[in-house]
């Protein structure tokens, strides 16, 4: 057994003051189609095993723990896996990290809802899968290509300390492409266009592919008859979606208890995170080791360290720092672990009320990016929708919108409607007090 025989090698090799092994078993199912056509199945069983060793050792008066990452093949013998963890043995000794501890083994075994994917093989749910996705088509927009991929990861963790912990975890995808040619619609002269998209989940939940495959057909026949985006300047900017997910990423990494040990963040707790004189809605951002239908959900981090929930922002206060055992041990702040999922709550307004004034709502960016420390963001406009003073509402496509997070947090709402994506619960809109719009087409 892997485990075991690293476990030994480890043991007989001097210098090595720590270790932890994850090893992972991946099986998995893939399907392509060209348009509805099967043009290749396949499937894998694939194993990948890291081992860290650390090294403590001293200069002077500091102590450091050094540690290096090895990447074991099953074929590996014994002689090749010792001649490995020697040679990291000399590496980590220029990695001067601070000392930090391991996690230490728990008497309870990790809890972890099992997935509705364990009542078939892998391969039986391909079928549905794909009877779920091409069933959406109609007249117009159709499927050019789709991409079906799941996965049955089985991990477990073990460290020097005695740690063992095992979980089993289903991830599914999908990569698809939609295309129109436009000839069907009235006020467009974009021609053939396409729009691509990944849809992720842990569980079979034929309602909610079916609504994400006829939002993308009916984003991408909107793209098709979308005019050119006019130039605004300074206009009120509603983002609608999977951006939404990246916008908080800024107040996730200057919560971290990384960032505020690295000196990237200055975020106090106990102080408010969002900025002063708040008149729009107020973050609160809750950290979740398990959400519904989200592949990153899992009982334990990397480490080992087993997660719970964790409350980091209060009606935009900063409640605690979160992170993993080592940068919160640095702290000395009581560790959260790395988890995976974020749930930000609804907002005060419906959607309805949020597009009650003229508004620019961007629901898809060919990249939207956010900058998590400088709170910078923007992006190219694939697909939005223009309303004017009048109440006249149309697709637009083209230019660009960019802002900065500190200038508009204390302004912005959220929607009380919320969307569920891979790792992310919360608003399915914000809305932007005046921020950039770079138009394709002068007013």
């Amino acid at each position: 057994m892997m485990i075991e025989r690293l476990r030994q090698v480890l043991g007989g090799v001097r210098g090595v003051s720590a270790w932890r092994i994850i090893d992972r078993q991946i099986e998995g199912q893939e399907l392509f189609f060209v348009r509805r056509d099967v043009d290749m199945q396949r499937s894998k069983d694939v194993r990948h095993t890291a081992v860290t060793v650390y090294r403590d050792f001293q200069e002077g008066e500091k102590k450091y723990r050094g540690s290096v990452v090895i990447q074991i093949h099953p074929t590996y013998s014994e002689g090749e896996i010792r001649s490995l963890i020697e040679q990291s043995l000399d590496s980590a000794r220029y990695v001067r990290n601070e000392v930090y501890p391991l996690v230490e083994p728990r008497s309870e075994s990790p809890r972890y809802p099992e997935s509705s994917l364990v009542a078939r093989p892998l391969e039986e749910w391909l079928s549905p899968l794909a009877e779920t996705i091409y069933s959406q088509e109609n007249e117009g927009a159709s499927i050019n290509s789709a991409e079906i991929f799941l996965n049955r990861t089985d991990t477990r963790i073990v460290n020097s300390l005695g740690l063992d912990v095992s979980f089993r975890r289903y991830a599914g995808y999908v990569e698809l492409i939609v295309e129109d040619n436009g000839k069907a619609r009235t006020g467009g002269s974009n021609g053939e266009v396409e729009l691509y998209r990944e849809m992720s989940f842990s569980e079979f939940d034929a309602d909610t592919l079916a609504a994400q495959v006829r939002e993308q057909l009916r984003y991408c026949r909107d793209r098709a008859a979308a005019r050119p985006t006019p130039h605004l300047g300074r206009f009120p900017v509603l983002i609608t979606g999977d951006p939404v997910a990246d916008f908080f990423q800024y107040y996730l990494t200057h919560s971290a208890a990384e960032s505020v040990y690295s000196g990237l963040s200055t975020a106090k707790v106990g102080q408010s995170i969002q900025g002063d004189g708040i008149s729009g809605d107020r973050l609160t951002l809750t950290l979740e080791p398990f959400l519904k239908n989200s592949p990153v959900s899992a009982p334990v981090d990397a480490d080992g360290f087993a997660l719970g929930s964790a409350r980091i922002i209060d009606s935009g206060t900063l409640e605690r720092y979160w992170g993993p055992l080592r940068f919160c041990h640095y702290l000395d702040v009581a560790p959260t672990g790395a988890i995976g999922n974020v749930i930000v709550a609804p907002g005060s307004k419906t959607g309805k009320e949020l597009r009650q004034e003229p508004h620019l709502e961007v629901v898809y960016f060919s990249a939207f990016i956010s900058e998590p420390l400088t709170g910078d963001f923007g992006g190219e406009i694939r697909l939005a929708y223009f309303q004017d003073a009048n109440g006249k509402r149309y697709p637009v496509s083209g230019g660009s919108v960019s802002g900065n997070i500190r200038d508009v947090q204390a302004k912005m709402h959220f929607s009380r409607e919320i969307r569920s994506t891979a790792g992310f619960q919360g608003p399915l809109s914000i809305l932007l007090p005046e921020i950039s719009v770079a138009g394709a087409a002068s007013t």
